[in-house]
């Protein structure tokens, strides 16, 4: 393997894990509505997605120094093609809340690996001392094309998906979880695992809490810090506040659920 082609497959790899984020963007809020959710139901299982990641997070962040980063990739793929599965056929208030539990657990387990893969196939290909920065950039760009992509084609779905074959608001989230299938494919044939440092299961847990509380001190003792997390926490709630709804809100100005779906996407897309 050449750097150009880790370079290639990294990229890939980062287009793919977000392009079923942006395909189910547009339609998931309607998609619950129209399964008879009410917006508290809704809010509460992108609440549960949201406490699963967090809570995940940081025990996860070292599994793929025991697991591998291959290893790491490819089951957050198989996690995310499950959620998105269970949520194209949910019609219930639980199976949504395990569909929005299992992405959660998707998310985190996605949240590093990749990276990790580049920078240590970089460093074996090309020294301590390889430029990272380039690479680097054009796969968190590739991640943003992939989101403005995927939330366009999300919110067309609806529109062109035959009523007789796919209930239409739950087609983007079928594509999504082929996106996620291909990712799961994509990572198990073009990912070899590089070398790195090994770490035992048992070390990376013991560190978790030590590491909780050095970071709340950390924030919580930097009035800069303090002030970052607070900022961080509002536009959060904000932005959850806006994906709660506004899709609503458009469906009921543009007459249906699928054109609001569509209108949403282009606000989406252009956010």
């Amino acid at each position: 393997m050449t750097a150009r082609s880790a370079l290639r497959r990294y990229t890939l790899v980062c287009f793919l894990a977000w392009l079923p984020v942006g395909l189910v963007m547009p339609s998931m809020v309607l998609l619950m509505t129209e399964r008879g959710l009410g917006l508290a139901q809704i809010g509460l299982v992108i609440t549960v997605f949201s406490a699963v990641t967090v809570a995940l997070e940081l025990p996860t962040g070292g599994l793929s120094d025991v697991a591998g980063r291959r290893v790491m990739l490819a089951v957050s793929a198989a996690f995310l093609t499950a959620a998105l599965v269970l949520m194209s056929v949910a019609t219930t208030f639980w199976m949504f809340l395990v569909s929005g539990a299992l992405k959660g657990v998707a998310r985190a387990l996605s949240s590093g690996p990749a990276t990790s893969w580049y920078v240590d196939t970089l460093h074996r290909l090309e020294g301590r001392d390889a430029d990272l920065k380039p690479g680097l950039s054009r796969g968190a760009a590739m991640e943003s094309v992939a989101l403005c992509l995927g939330v366009l084609a999300g919110g067309v779905l609806p529109l062109v998906a035959p009523a007789e074959v796919v209930f239409p608001l739950a087609a983007p989230s079928l594509a999504g979880a082929v996106a996620a299938a291909v990712l799961l494919a994509v990572v198990l044939l073009a990912l070899p695992e590089p070398p790195h440092a090994r770490r035992t299961l048992r070390g990376v847990l013991r560190e978790v809490p030590a590491t909780v509380v050095a970071g709340v001190r950390l924030a919580a003792g930097g009035r800069v810090l303090r002030r970052l997390m607070l900022a961080s926490a509002c536009s959060g709630v904000l932005l959850m506040s806006i994906e709660l709804l506004t899709p609503g809100r458009l469906a009921q100005l543009a007459g249906t659920t699928e054109q609001g779906s569509t209108a949403y996407a282009v606000v989406a897309a252009l956010g």
